[in-house]
């Protein structure tokens, strides 16, 4: 075997040794279980829980960061690519799949940012 693999078991050993061993120590050496009808229901701050638990979740703000990481990633990637390519002068082939990366994200953000509706700003 690699080092790299008998490193890897090594460290897998350890880690389900430390996992297995926490489990059994905690059930030996933990406080006793207690079983009542309060482990059944759903806790919240003490109080009863009333009325229901799904609610209409606005999903404006999770479109605005999908959008935002797609441009961060957009402009990472363009830079490495301008500084992959910036001593070849005599080439479109460089410009043009920068366009191309760059054309197919904005329609990439145009098309997430077309389903909403209600716009948050």
């Amino acid at each position: 075997m690699e080092a790299g693999v008998t490193t890897f078991l090594v460290f897998a050993g350890i880690a389900a040794v430390f996992g297995v061993g926490s489990i059994v120590a905690n059930r030996t050496l933990g406080a006793p279980a207690r079983r009542s009808y309060l482990q059944r229901t759903t806790y919240e701050c003490g109080e009863e829980a009333e009325g229901e638990a799904q609610i209409d979740f606005p999903t404006q703000h999770y479109t605005f960061a999908i959008v935002f990481v797609a441009v961060d990633v957009l402009g990472f990637l363009l830079a490495l690519w301008g500084l992959t390519f910036r001593g070849v002068n005599s080439s479109w082939y460089p410009v043009f799949i920068a366009l191309a990366l760059t054309g197919l994200a904005v329609t990439g953000i145009y098309y997430a940012l077309s389903g909403e509706k209600r716009w948050v700003v």
